[in-house]
């Protein structure tokens, strides 16, 4: 069951739905509440708790400060220091409304913790002094309540105590230099319990530093000041003084900044407690609770949630260890409907950055994030790094303000937008493009490693972060790893090294390669192929010899077994009789250069996929490309990591190119015909990637039995008797060799000695009989039969001869030395060592001497049957391991009737299709094949 899409399980705020929402509403601004103009969320205190989500920090600073003005025991100091947007005004704001007493306990959300953190029952007021340093202007005068003030001090008093405070400071105000600390002790003490809130200080003393003649005073009376208002609210009854400190160096600015900064660091750091508004881990509760209202369904919002923790479960190699811990499902449904990935990229990778403002510009930039989404009606369970939708004019200008311009072209190019190649890459795929996978692999490539420095020892985001930030439940991890390998084969400003990614706005040296690579001309990138091809042949397997991409004049027309290898633009495709690669085959097998070719049953061709030639070079024209790359490193001023690119890219296309290399070859064509019908190529699928084409050739031809290695005497008698001897006696072994290297009717032996061993066994089995020569007389010399007794000679006088015939000489020889009263020995008419099995002639009699059989001797048996079922794959194999293990051993034997019929059957669920039903058929209308049916 689909997991239910996050827009129907919690919905954004008005503002933020509708895009009604300002950017200036996520600033805090203490000046404008107190002046009574900032916006509602800001200035009611109801709305302000409804939206604020209270830290742990903050909890401890506001309990503390309702300790502190009711005599208990409190921090009189607080010192506010966090990053830029990091929460310290917001902080101030909290307390500003807890203890104005605009509102009461119940009216506020969450002040009822405080309270009992505080250990009272009621909440206490107290009155506010605020300070906004960037709203004051030190040149001029203040009018506060009603009177005419000077400086910080008559500022305050007036806010405190109207004109009977300020006349406490009055006279100090009037001359510009700092009160001590009795005549503000005595302010506070008469007018407490009081709170100072100053923000800013530090921007409003770097305003003052080296420059005399101020109403506001001087650098150093001002430092004074703080001073004396430091021990003054350590020594009133019941005041607090909370002052915010800057972290970043864009709020703390240059050489005054930073001298006001060391001087009131040192001052405050005395007595102050130091207190850190927001946690990293509390953001992502303080931005759901700004920007979303609650969760409308519980089930579903646990469902979602569970959902992810097992998805993370069941696949823990994909993922970071830390998304199996329990604490994961609790940051899940803490931060839903925004991922915890996305924040922890936006606090740790965003964050940093200077200008960015913390938890005030991750407010600033989901709030445009999910105002995009919203309106566009995305469905996702989630909000992940991937659903960032950088194509959005309004989310690309949030993000990117806080990037050099540099950045605007990657963006477009490389990450998000129409013209974008992760969108192109999608669009090509249906497999990506269904889930936009490449897309969100990019964006959240881009989330996780556009803020880093190429300064850093360690750069990007590693392949489970990558998987974290895209992967949703009931989706394929393997396709955005896949998706994450063709961007980085696609991609400009993409980088990888151990497994991590990241996007640079220098463009990587995949840009420069594409371009060498397309300007290779088509005869250098044929002859890497070709050499690539050359380097394959020296592991031939069973061919005498491997020639890759000849003329047909390269290819010797000499009688042993070779493996030709087409041209790669030469390539053939299924059912097709015309391709190039059998136009060029034929071409060589018929002739070999002007003159007509003898030995055509020696040739065995390999030839290339028509379809896989453009894969093939393209990623070869990219190996050379990468290989002059590698070759003018110092031409090119290439730094240590584009070198190390350099080689990577080279190592890594050379592997690709001979992975399409192999792929690409997979086609094996060998010549056959019946008798003098036309010749038929026989078009075989030779796949894989792993083996060379010549390696998958040759276990090809032999599994099949097109390049037989070894052969049974049985086969090599059934090519003589249908072709060879016919009416004669005998024939010539060497004639033999001829014919069979020769005609494609026959079978194809890897060489001659191949013909030789069969001779051989043959001749043990008494399939046929061999002589070194005939004579005038029609005797044969030398003949064996029955036995090896001697050499085996392959020339122009030795013969094969038919085993009725040799068994007639032999049996001739045998009368004729009875006769001259010369018995042959007892032994010698057995088989074996001593002589030779007893033969049956034509005629029915029986020849050669055997041992005699006595009338008790057990009959011998006389008939075999067997059963055999054959690899319908293998057939060839197969028959040939039977009847060389079997059949020869009875047809060797004398009045022995053989027969081997083969029974096939075939049964296809789907039915027959029209065009093998008439192949099968016609097939079936030689004499040899009988009672068939389809």
């Amino acid at each position: 069951m689909p997991l239910t899409p996050w827009r129907e399980i919690v919905t954004p705020h008005p503002d933020v739905a509708t895009g009604r929402y300002h950017q200036a509403e996520f600033a805090a601004n203490l000046g404008e509440v107190v002046a009574g103009n900032a916006e509602p969320e800001y200035q009611d205190p109801i709305d302000f708790f409804a939206r604020t989500y209270l830290t742990a920090g903050m909890r401890r600073l506001l309990a503390t400060a309702v300790k502190q003005i009711t005599g208990k025991d409190g921090e009189p100091i607080v010192q506010l220091k966090t990053a830029f947007g990091g929460g310290k005004t917001h902080s101030m704001l909290a307390l500003y409304h807890l203890l104005r007493g605009n509102a009461s306990a119940d009216q506020m959300e969450g002040t009822g913790q405080i309270l009992d953190e505080a250990e009272v029952t009621e909440l206490p007021t107290a009155r506010f002094a605020v300070i906004v340093g960037t709203a004051l202007n030190p040149s001029r005068t203040e009018k506060v309540n009603g009177i005419t003030t000077r400086t910080l001090w008559g500022n305050i008093a007036a806010q405190l105590g109207g004109q009977d405070g300020y006349e406490i400071v009055k006279a100090a105000d009037k001359k510009s230099i700092a009160p001590g600390a009795n005549d503000l002790t005595t302010l506070l003490n008469e007018f407490g319990p009081a709170i100072i809130l100053i923000d800013e200080l530090v921007a409003y003393t770097r305003n003052i530093y080296g420059v005399k003649g101020l109403p506001a005073g001087s650098f150093d009376a001002n430092l004074t000041f703080v001073q004396s208002l430091t021990e003054a609210v350590k020594n009133a009854e019941r005041s607090q003084l909370v002052a915010s400190i800057p972290e970043s160096d864009i709020e703390i600015g240059g050489e005054a900044g930073k001298a006001a900064l060391e001087r009131i660091q040192h001052t405050i750091g005395r007595l102050e407690g130091i207190w850190r508004p927001v946690d990293a881990d509390e953001g992502f509760e303080i931005v759901r609770r700004r920007l979303f209202s609650p969760v409308k369904n519980q089930t579903a919002h646990d469902a979602v949630c569970r959902a992810f923790t097992q998805l993370y479960d069941e696949n823990p190699s994909d993922f970071p260890v830390e998304c199996r811990d329990a604490p994961y499902l609790d940051r899940l449904r803490r931060a839903y409907p925004i991922h915890p990935e996305l924040f922890d990229r936006l606090y740790e990778d965003w964050s940093p950055l200077d200008n960015f403002q913390k938890t005030r510009g991750v407010l600033r930039f989901m709030a445009a994030v999910i105002h995009h989404l919203w309106i566009s009606e995305d469905r996702a369970p989630l909000i992940l790094p991937g659903s960032i939708p950088l194509d959005a004019p309004r989310v690309r200008e949030e993000l990117l303000r806080y990037l050099p311009e540099s950045w605007n072209a990657v963006v477009d190019k490389d990450v998000d937008g129409d013209r974008s190649e992760p969108r192109a890459i999608d669009e090509g795929n249906t497999r990506f493009g269904e889930i936009s996978a490449a897309r969100r692999v990019a964006r959240t490539i881009f989330m996780g490693s556009a803020p880093h420095g190429s300064g850093q020892a360690v750069r990007g985001l590693e392949e489970m972060r990558i998987r974290l930030g895209v992967a949703q439940p009931d989706e394929h991890v393997s396709v955005f790893n896949d998706a994450t390998k063709r961007l980085t084969d696609r991609l400009t400003h993409l980088y990888t090294r151990a497994q991590r990614y990241w996007y640079d706005t220098h463009p990587n040296l995949r840009r420069t390669m594409e371009d060498r690579a397309a300007k290779q001309e088509p005869e250098i990138v044929e002859s890497e192929i070709v050499r690539r091809l050359r380097q394959q042949t020296p592991r031939r397997g069973d061919f005498k010899a491997v020639h890759p991409c000849p003329s047909s004049a390269d290819v010797p027309d000499e009688s042993t077994a070779r493996l030709v290898i087409l041209s790669p633009t030469t390539g053939h495709q299924a059912r097709t009789q015309n391709s190039a690669a059998l136009t060029t085959a034929l071409e060589i097998l018929e002739k070999r250069g002007e003159l007509p070719r003898t030995y055509r049953n020696m040739l065995i061709f390999v030839a290339p996929d028509t379809g896989e030639w453009d894969f093939l070079e393209r990623e070869t024209r990219r190996y050379l490309a990468w290989d002059s790359i590698v070759q003018e490193v110092e031409a090119l001023n290439l730094d240590a990591n584009q070198r190390r690119e350099a080689v990577r890219g080279k190592e890594q296309s050379n592997d690709t190119v001979g992975i399409r290399l192999n792929e690409a070859y997979s086609w094996l064509l060998v010549p056959t015909q019946e008798g003098t019908d036309p010749i038929v190529w026989e078009e075989t699928r030779i796949p894989g990637s792993q083996e060379t084409a010549v390696a998958k050739a040759a276990a090809k031809v032999r599994d099949d039995a097109q390049l037989i290695t070894k052969w049974s005497p049985v086969l090599l008698k059934m090519e003589l008797d249908n072709w060879l001897w016919k009416e004669e006696s005998h024939i010539n072994l060497k004639r033999v060799w001829e014919c069979l290297a020769t005609y494609l009717y026959l079978s194809r032996l890897r060489d001659s000695d191949v013909l030789l061993d069969t001779v051989r066994e043959g001749i043990k089995t008494q399939a046929f009989g061999y002589a070194n020569s005939v004579d005038d007389t029609g005797r044969y010399n030398g003949l064996q039969f029955g036995s090896v007794g001697g050499s085996i000679y392959l020339d122009d006088e030795s013969v094969l001869v038919k085993p009725d015939e040799a068994a007639a000489q032999l049996e001739a020889d045998a009368t004729a030395k009875s006769d001259s009263g010369h018995p042959q020995p007892p032994e010698s008419t057995s088989i074996g060592q001593g002589g030779r099995a007893p033969y049956t002639t034509p005629g029915g009699q029986t020849t050669g001497a055997g041992p005699e059989t006595s009338p008790t001797e057990a009959a011998k048996p006389k008939r075999f049957y067997g059963t055999v079922n054959l690899d319908p794959i293998r057939a060839g194999r197969d028959a040939q391991q039977v009847i060389t293990e079997v059949v020869q051993h009875f047809t060797g034997l004398p009045n022995a009737n053989v027969e081997v019929t083969i029974e096939i059957q075939a049964k296809v669920s789907d039915g027959v299709p029209d065009d093998v039903v008439r192949i099968v058929t016609e097939n079936c209308r030689t004499p040899a094949v009988h009672d068939t049916g389809i």
